[in-house]
């Protein structure tokens, strides 16, 4: 059979010992891919000692899903290229570019020159790259640079700039150091190569060719011969001190890339998110981004002797031990933490590497008892303790960590699940954290010691009552007022001016009253689970018997529990926030905003209206629609924004040292602004109290936006902002 004209470009496997040594590399490649298979496949073990994962969805919506993060966030780096992150967004954007680029190369060096050899001569055609691959070469030289610009970068970052959310282990510096000697020996072994060879196209390798000529500058030889001994057939003359060095720095070159892959998969490494963070990604849950994940029927779990909450890491799901082993120990999550900030005891990262420690201890004691067919003991310590309880109940759930993470770790369903064993199982909770929940079960609400009742806030206003209404279906939309909009008296103001819009609009509404009742967002946030159903059963009750579609409500937790949470348990209704309501009658028309309000505002963004359901728009369209208002928005703002320091519970429980709500109150008072806007009871709370302890209150003001839309539409109550 007559033989091909050799392959254009770099000679694949030149002076290693091809075929004999050159199987070497085959070898190593299989051993290396076992090594890793058995090592993923022990990680395996341990995740499906988790529950199942109940809210995957079907294949169909989780490629939908898997598409934007996948495309933008993990291959784009949209979660790494942001303005504060910009540093390290490029540094790992070279990093895994450089790295896929080179991968792409090795393998298809590898096809190429193999089907040249084996299968070109009897098809008689060369794999499909071949016949570019002289061009094609500079792209693989373009990638090694990417991966020395991220080395370079991480090495001054970390040794240099050292920001305080890196923390350097020993065995990060081995790995720094290896991916850095890995690539380092790849352009050293391509120089030595072009020096021997003298290739037609040098430009097609431009940085093997730059070490090439440093060779020669040096006065390394070669032997001349183009051939050579080391398993060539038919070899001429011995080879020079070139083909030495490259013989030495190929195998060197092979063997540091085994190691750290072989080290990587059987220890489980930081380099193991290579592959578990698109996994991760792809598999995350498919509930609406506020909504914690329901525990099941908790009574038949009592029944089983199953603990209520996670006492272990069998009580987690697969996937939430999954999340544990992407986390890449970046930090990411801490530096956007509210609680942190304000010197609390919960780093994001640090409760995900505790539990990541915890598993990978629990795992193997858990695997070795089922091998055995004994009952896994009790577990020593308990999972809450080994990971801080302290730290779990510093949690905002404000999902700020969650937005930074760029692997899609599921911080807060963890964290919740803690709490509830906590409370639950070991009535394990905060004082006024549990006078609040011991309210909200007595008396549907969580403000003991409060004075009003549930319609003391319309006072005067005539405003029907569901159980007054002869027709129900003459009602277009329900008022869900809530409990602290109705209770706490700077937030009755709120209530009566979505009344008054409303009226003004010609919309026709009722409320419950009496028949209202706190929706359960606290108590879930805090861990108690059966008095969260208890509730949303009792409320989904009191809708279904009026037969209640569209509901409108001001608070966002409201609006989160009810909208995203109530359908898990059959209560499926229309669920709008207020500015969502509002800003479509302004747009429609029949909301007109005449009176010009002279007034500078920054709008801050709630957690529960802003990140856990996008809602930025529509509350800015309302202010902009404000003759006279002008807005200066507050930083951070939007998907980055800052908690107000009360969600989760917080807002019932005691705050020691620096107030997170006392930081976001300098992040307004920075903008020089006279007045924060609000679209949340709990946010104009927060920004009141934080307004009277700077002792601004003279040239300050904490209002919602919807009390500043009523007096411009000439239906309010209040003076204007900053008169």
């Amino acid at each position: 059979m007559p033989e091909l004209p050799p392959l254009p470009g770099r000679e694949e496997y030149w002076n290693i010992g091809y075929p004999l040594l050159g199987a070497l590399v085959y070898l190593m490649v299989l051993v290396t891919l076992g090594a890793i298979i058995y090592g993923y496949y022990k990680r395996y073990q341990i995740w499906r000692l988790g529950k199942p994962m109940p809210d995957l969805g079907d294949w169909d919506s989780r490629i939908l899903r898997s598409i934007m993060p996948l495309g933008i966030d993990l291959i784009g780096h949209r979660r790494f290229l942001r303005k504060r992150e910009l540093y390290p967004g490029i540094m790992h954007f070279c990093f895994l570019w450089g790295a896929i680029v080179l991968f792409i190369a090795t393998s298809l060096g590898m096809a190429e020159s193999n089907w040249h050899k084996f299968v070109a001569p009897a098809a008689r055609f060369e794999f499909p790259t071949s016949y570019i691959r002289v061009y094609t070469s500079p792209i693989w030289d373009l990638g090694g640079v990417m991966m020395v610009v991220a080395m370079g970068m991480a090495v001054f970052r970390r040794y240099v700039l050292r920001p305080p959310r890196l923390n350097t282990l020993m065995e990060d510096n081995w790995f720094l150091g290896l991916i850095s000697a890995l690539v380092l020996t790849g352009f050293l072994v391509e120089g030595l190569r072009i020096a021997s060879t003298s290739p037609e196209a040098p430009w097609a390798e431009p940085v093997g060719y730059l070490f090439a000529l440093l060779y020669q500058a040096i006065g390394l030889t070669a032997s001349g011969s183009e051939v050579f001994h080391f398993g060539r057939e038919g070899a001429a003359g011995n080879p020079g001190a070139v083909e030495w060095a490259h013989f030495a720095l190929y195998w060197t070159h092979i063997g540091i890339w085994a190691s750290i892959l072989l080290y990587g998969a059987l220890r489980f490494t930081k380099l193991s998110h290579i592959f578990v963070s698109p996994v991760n990604a792809f598999l995350r849950s498919d509930r609406p981004l506020g909504a914690l994940r329901p525990m099941g029927n908790l009574e038949e779990m009592m029944d089983q002797g199953k603990a209520l909450g996670a006492k272990d890491i069998t009580d987690l799901t697969w996937k939430q031990l999954l999340d544990f082993d992407s986390c890449t120990n970046c930090g990411r999550c801490q530096d956007q933490c509210p609680a942190y900030a304000s010197g609390k005891p919960l780093s994001p990262r640090k409760i995900v590497q505790d539990l990541r420690a915890y598993s990978a201890i629990r795992g193997p004691q858990i695997l070795a008892a089922q091998r055995s067919g004994e009952a896994p003991s009790e577990p020593a310590p308990l999972m809450v303790d080994f990971a801080n309880r302290e730290a779990a109940w510093s949690c905002l759930t404000c999902r700020a960590c969650m937005e930074a993470c760029p692997v899609f770790i599921e911080h807060i369903d963890s964290i919740v699940d803690l709490r509830r064993y906590m409370t639950m199982e070991e009535q394990d909770v905060p004082r006024t954290a549990m006078t609040a929940l011991e309210s909200m079960q007595q008396r549907g609400h969580p403000w003991r010691g409060t004075v009003f009742s549930r319609t003391d806030w319309a006072n005067g206003l005539d405003i029907p009552l569901m159980s007054e209404v002869q027709d129900p279906n003459q009602v277009e939309v329900l008022f869900w007022v809530g409990c602290t909009s109705a209770l706490e008296q700077r937030g009755q103001a709120v209530p009566r001016a979505l009344a008054a819009l409303m009226r003004a609009a010609g919309v026709k509404f009722a409320i419950l009253g009496p028949e209202e009742t706190c929706t359960g967002d606290p108590a879930r946030r805090m861990g108690h689970e059966f008095l969260f159903q208890t509730l949303a059963e009792q409320n989904i009750g009191t809708f279904n018997r009026y037969g209640v579609k569209r509901i409108v409500t001001t608070c966002p937790h409201c609006f989160n529990s009810i909208g995203n949470e109530y359908p898990q348990f059959g209560g499926k209704y229309e669920v709008i926030h207020a500015t969502q309501f509002i800003a479509e009658l302004v747009e429609q028309g029949r909301l007109k905003p005449l009176k010009t309000i002279n007034a500078t505002i920054s709008y801050h963004d709630s957690c529960y209206l802003g990140r856990h359901n996008r809602i930025f728009d529509e509350p800015r369209q309302i202010i902009k629609a404000i003759p006279g208002l002008q807005l200066i928005e507050m930083e951070p703002r939007r998907e980055r924004g800052f908690c107000c320091g009360a969600g989760g519970g917080r807002i019932f429980m005691e705050e020691s040292g620096v107030k997170v709500n006392h930081l976001r109150t300098d992040h307004f008072l920075k903008t020089d602004a006279q007045v924060v806007g609000l679209s949340c009871p709990f946010c104009l709370q927060m920004f009141t109290e934080g307004i009277g302890a700077k002792g601004v209150t003279e040239q300050k003001q904490a209002k919602d936006i919807l009390e500043i839309l009523a007096e411009s539409v000439g239906v309010g109550e209040a003076t204007s902002p900053g008169a």
